[in-house]
């Protein structure tokens, strides 16, 4: 991948030909900068009067100089201004090459160290660009922020950034080279940079350790299914955080067979897993004083002599037995697995994220991953670091009543529930795998963690999502 170059200048503005410089404003009146770093043929340019506007207002000769100026209005009443921030610096990366600029330029003063941080992230994660696979690549611009802030502000921010990336990175990869084993190699070299112990179990470990629901969906496919455990044990750990993370790797949906088109996001469907290995990376890269534990479990859910069937009879790790009426609702057969794993180990908090039903995006669409939990105080907590992050999360609602559409007349349970509802069913059925761990959150990402067009500042393809989100919540332990 290629993504802008991000660097944090202290000292008073040098300008270029060929910059294009960014002024943010908070109002009509509020620039975020100090105005006195500026040239003088600056101070007569026009302030922006319209909320949100982002307006090119000079593409001449400035101090003798060749430099492009826009003025953006962050308005606050539609959104965070960091994350205007973020999109700020992502529009003005988009009109670099048809202005002919070769960098941006931006300021911050020092009452706004979060937009200060925003900028980081705008260009590091909104200048991303998965161009692999492209025979003609672009060159990658940079992007210099000029603050009374150091580097050492930006640390945080550049490592979660690069954790999203990374998760991105994986996640655009077509399924032919990201399947359970492939995956699973790189997690345990990715793992090792950033300081987790990874263990990776075969389908013989699987077996072995009864994980019969991990196993059946990826029986179909010729690469085998796999379990990722990373781990993070600082000394004087103050608090223990499990995550769980669907993983995938491609769903053509079985023998409950997607049309095509349902299928052309679906190596997307690795997003939970991507969501948690990211936070496990930047949590361990960060040095934050928690236990992490995190259970990735990987397969692709394919159709041979081998797969699993509709009226099949799972019995997973913890015991309990699933009848299986859909092959496309797999996602939560591997999930039981994990969560059984993660429960044994009695986390103090435990957070499981999956790309795990339409349903959810029925509901709250594209951009809005569904939260469900019983303990509101947790939930508020994972909220309001999805609030920090800029990334957004709903509460729903646990409706036990539902639990009852579950019910088999063969097995503990079947995999799916009636016609409507069906994220709210999902939930319930994991909250059956959900023992002795008193603060568990179910993490339904189908919308955004399969979106292909463009979410907030970042742009067509994956998005990474949740990993800033997990990171904030282990901030606040």
């Amino acid at each position: 991948m290629t993504t802008a170059s991000f660097s944090a200048k202290t000292r008073k503005p040098t300008l270029l030909a060929g910059d294009f410089v960014i002024l943010p404003y908070l109002d009509a009146k509020t620039p975020a900068f100090d105005q006195r770093l500026l040239p003088d043929d600056y101070q007569t340019l026009p302030i922006p009067d319209k909320k949100g506007e982002f307006r090119i207002v000079s593409l001449t000769a400035i101090s003798r100089k060749q430099i492009a100026v826009a003025v953006c209005r962050l308005d606050l009443e539609h959104q965070a201004a960091f994350r205007q921030a973020r999109q700020m610096v992502t529009k003005a990366l988009a009109q670099c090459e048809s202005l002919g600029c070769k960098r941006v330029v931006t300021l911050v003063d020092k009452a706004h160290p979060r937009l200060a941080s925003a900028v980081c992230e705008g260009a590091l994660t909104g200048g991303y660009q998965f161009d692999k696979y492209l025979s003609k690549k672009k060159p990658p611009i940079s992007v210099v922020l000029y603050s009374p802030f150091g580097n050492t502000h930006f640390r945080s921010s550049r490592i979660v950034s690069e954790c999203i990336n990374y998760a991105r990175d994986t996640l655009n990869e077509p399924p032919v080279a990201i399947h359970p084993v492939s995956l699973a190699a790189a997690y345990r070299e990715t793992g090792k940079v950033h300081g987790l112990k990874v263990t990776v179990w075969d389908e013989q470990k699987l077996a072995r350790e009864k994980c019969g629901g991990i196993l059946a969906v990826g029986g179909g496919s010729a690469t085998k299914p796999r379990l990722v455990v990373a781990q993070y044990a600082p000394a004087k750990a103050k608090c223990h955080l499990g995550l769980v993370g669907k993983g995938i790797t491609f769903d053509s949906g079985g023998y409950s067979l997607k049309p095509s088109k349902s299928m052309a996001e679906m190596k997307f469907d690795m997003g939970g897993a991507a969501m948690m290995f990211g936070a496990a990376c930047a949590i361990a890269s960060l040095k934050l004083p928690i236990r992490v534990t995190a259970w990735m479990p990987l397969a692709h859910n394919a159709i041979s002599q081998d797969a699993y069937n509709i009226s099949d009879v799972i019995s997973t790790r913890s015991g309990q037995t699933v009848e299986v009426l859909n092959t496309d609702a797999e996602g939560r057969i591997i999930l039981a697995d994990a969560l059984a794993l993660a429960c044994e180990e009695k986390p103090d908090y435990l957070i499981d994220s999956a790309t795990l039903t339409g349903a959810a995006v029925v509901a709250l669409g594209e951009d809005i991953a569904a939260l469900y939990g019983d303990n509101r105080a947790f939930n508020d907590l994972l909220m309001n670091a999805g609030v920090e992050a800029g990334e957004d999360l709903w509460p729903m609602p646990l409706h036990t009543g539902y639990d009852e559409q579950l019910k088999s007349t063969i097995a503990d349970m079947k995999n799916t529930g009636g016609s409507w509802g069906g994220s709210i069913t999902a939930a319930l059925f994991l909250k059956r795998f959900v023992k002795n761990v008193n603060n568990w959150i179910h993490l339904d990402i189908a919308g955004p963690g399969c979106k292909a067009d463009a979410l907030d500042h970042l742009g067509k393809g994956a998005k990474g999502f949740g990993i800033a989100t997990i990171v904030e919540f282990a901030k606040s332990l």
